[in-house]
């Protein structure tokens, strides 16, 4: 039911593009698993998934967010949410939402059954987006149990030195994300540079992982 394309346009206005899986795009793995699975929002089949499980009446559920870490925009776009789902007629949410730190120990200590958090890599690898999510100590604070992923692929993974050849075992680890959905990736921010006509190397200065290479830039010395 979640709209990614409304979503970004109505609260990120250009600065942020749908999601649709956990390794972003300009990263080795990336995928396009959640729209290959469920395609676009489709209400009628929402409501027949829900029929099936013996589900008829609007399922209520309680959506939280930090009010102080991710900016000004986490409310608005929560709203947006709640909009999109209640305007299926098939659920009724409510937003609550908390400062950083009390957020923190809420989700840690699985309180919260439906949680937003934005999620910044350490490093510019499939590996980051993956493996944090998943096994005992997921940084979800709920436990996530794939053995395929963590066991097999993972490890797999992390023997190869060329990143670029690890897409096979992240594009399966998605596809198990995908047929989980304990998480539900929705957009990734871009990155800009701006520089003055006096500056040369900005077009060099992101490269395709969205790291910025500050060796690049240089003042131009003659026009």
């Amino acid at each position: 039911l979640v709209n990614r394309d409304a979503l970004v346009a109505k609260v990120y206005r250009g600065t942020a593009e749908p999601l649709y899986s956990m390794v972003p795009k300009g990263i080795a793995g990336h995928a396009t698993s959640f729209f290959d699975t469920y395609g676009d929002p489709d209400v009628a089949k929402a409501g027949e998934l829900l029929s099936e499980a013996g589900i008829t009446a609007p399922v209520k559920m309680t959506f939280w967010y930090t009010t102080d870490r991710y900016g000004s925009s986490t409310a608005t776009e929560f709203a947006e949410l709640k909009r999109q789902l209640e305007a299926s007629g098939l659920f009724r949410i409510t937003l609550r939402s908390a400062p950083w730190k009390s957020f923190q120990e809420g989700f840690n200590k699985g309180a919260y059954p439906v949680f937003g958090r934005g999620w910044f890599p350490d490093f510019p690898d499939p590996d980051n987006f993956v493996a944090p999510f998943v096994g005992e100590d997921s940084v979800t604070g709920t436990p996530y149990l794939s053995n395929e992923i963590t066991r097999e692929l993972l490890p797999s993974s992390r023997k190869e030195s060329d990143r670029g050849a690890v897409s096979d075992q992240f594009k399966r680890a998605q596809d198990i994300l995908v047929k989980d959905v304990r998480l539900l990736p929705l957009w990734q921010g871009k990155l800009y540079v701006a520089a003055g006509e006096d500056i040369g190397g900005g077009e060099r200065a992101l490269d395709p992982q969205t790291v910025m290479q500050m060796w690049e830039l240089y003042r131009k010395t003659s026009w």
